[in-house]
């Protein structure tokens, strides 16, 4: 792997992700927990509420009850049994009243009937057995127990609240940093990575549901690299071994030529050889730069829905002559109509009939079938698709598998005798991606099919 050095420092590491979801989750159970205990709290105060309400009805309704039977005008035995029970009403204040606003009865000043600031209070009428007589009167309740248990209370929540929070809080950070072991160990693995500069695939001690898919997609990607990697060197190689060989000729020429005088028609002689090597160099280069750019990304530019068949027909035009020095006949099948890029499919099919006249048989028919087909990892069937057949000896399987890999010849020595670099296939396969397609290849001891499939 190729390294670069950089004076810029390293980026600083962010906020730990662990920290964050601890008190992430210590604020929700926070949260949780003050709205339960403000449900508790609300709901005892309405509890205490109902009771003092409760208290103050029953002891109310007894006094109705028992001044019903006992208040008679002139009769003092309502008040002396007032008086009797004051003791009984602790914690509470009875004062009654007569018609005219003058006292009939206040329970006594003292202890049991001193009261705080919270008191519940409830007003009423009494009236004797014969109506004659009738009394108003107002009983007050001290709620400050019930109010020092509910403040009491609110403080016992609160503490609650603060220690669950924080013991949520303590556990969520080690249940999630126990959680993410398996993230700490990856990362562990790519920094060893990148201290000894090679690529492996990372591993999981045990497969999760979160983190699996995240490691299976990064290691397809390491793969990925790892071929372009390969291919990448060897590209270089081929560039290498392929620009050596001409350059190597020329060198040697040049050389000949200047090692004596020559003639003018010697040197006339050796300026073209070398314009014809410098030729295929061009060529060369600037297929390479062709691959180049479609690998980076580049898209076909389509133009508007045309007749294929006219664009093909005129294409084996082109071939003709190519294909009546060897007597072989070129023929389109089929129609398709669609948005290409026209130049960029003239160049693929045109690679694909020059390598189909090469190797076809003596005599035999040259097809361009126009159609459509099934290919593997297309969202759409029946995918329209250009293919060249001939018919010639059948490629092994070997060969297949290899057929659209740069510098690729089958044959060697054909390539000794032409000007066949091994980029044909090369290209139209990448064609068929800046289309958004794909290629395809197959061979029998009848006849060799080369296609192209072009995305709808």
């Amino acid at each position: 792997m190729r390294t670069t050095a950089s004076s810029e420092p390293p980026p600083k590491a962010g906020p730990s992700i662990v920290r964050r979801l601890a008190v992430r989750l210590a604020l929700c159970v926070a949260l949780l927990l003050s709205a339960v205990s403000v449900s508790v709290y609300v709901g005892v105060g309405y509890l205490h509420e109902q009771a003092q309400t409760k208290l103050l009805a029953i002891k109310v309704h007894k006094l109705i009850e028992t001044s019903s039977a006992m208040l008679r005008p002139g009769s003092q035995d309502f008040l002396k049994l007032l008086q009797v029970n004051a003791a009984k009403r602790h914690g509470s204040r009875l004062v009654l009243y007569h018609a005219d606003g003058n006292v009939f009865y206040r329970d006594p000043p003292g202890e049991a009937h001193d009261l705080s600031a919270q008191i519940r209070s409830r007003s009423f009428s009494l009236q004797s057995a014969d109506g004659q007589m009738v009394l108003d009167g107002r009983f007050d309740v001290d709620v400050a127990e019930d109010d020092s248990r509910q403040q009491a209370l609110a403080q016992l929540l609160v503490l609650v609240t603060a220690i669950g929070a924080l013991c949520s809080g303590l556990l969520a950070f080690l249940v999630v940093r126990h959680g993410i072991e398996p993230l700490r160990k990856l990362a562990a693995q790519t920094q060893q990575m990148s201290a000894t500069h090679r690529l492996a695939h990372l591993r999981l001690s045990q497969r999760s549901l979160e983190f699996s898919p995240l490691v299976d997609q990064f290691n397809v990607l390491i793969d990925r690299l790892e071929a372009s990697r390969i291919q990448l060197e060897a590209f270089n190689s081929d560039v290498a071994h392929e620009l050596r060989t001409p350059l190597t000729a020329l060198i040697g020429k040049t050389e000949l030529a200047l090692s004596r005088p020559r003639s003018m028609e010697e040197i006339t002689q050796t300026l073209a050889s070398n314009l014809e090597d410098l030729g295929r160099m061009s060529s060369m280069v600037n297929d390479m730069l062709f691959l180049a750019h479609a690998d980076g990304g580049q898209h076909a530019r389509m133009g508007e829905p045309q007749d294929l068949r006219q664009l093909m027909s005129e294409l084996l035009e082109y071939h003709e002559p190519e294909a009546s020095e060897r007597g072989l006949q070129l023929r389109v099948d089929g129609d398709l109509t669609m948005s290409v890029d026209e130049p960029l499919l003239q160049r693929a099919v045109s690679n694909l009939l020059s390598n189909a006249c090469r190797y076809a048989a003596p005599g035999s028919v040259v097809r361009v079938v126009l159609g459509t087909r099934e290919m593997a990892g297309m969202q759409t069937h029946g995918v329209p698709s250009v293919a060249v057949i001939n018919e010639g000896p059948e490629i092994s399987a070997n060969a297949l598998r290899r057929l659209f890999d740069r510098f690729y010849r089958g044959d060697a020595s054909r390539y000794r005798d032409g000007m066949h670099a091994g980029l044909g296939l090369a290209i139209v396969a990448a064609i068929a991606r800046m289309h958004g397609g794909g290629v395809w290849a197959t061979s029998d001891a009848r006849q060799t099919e080369i296609g192209i499939a072009l995305s709808p």
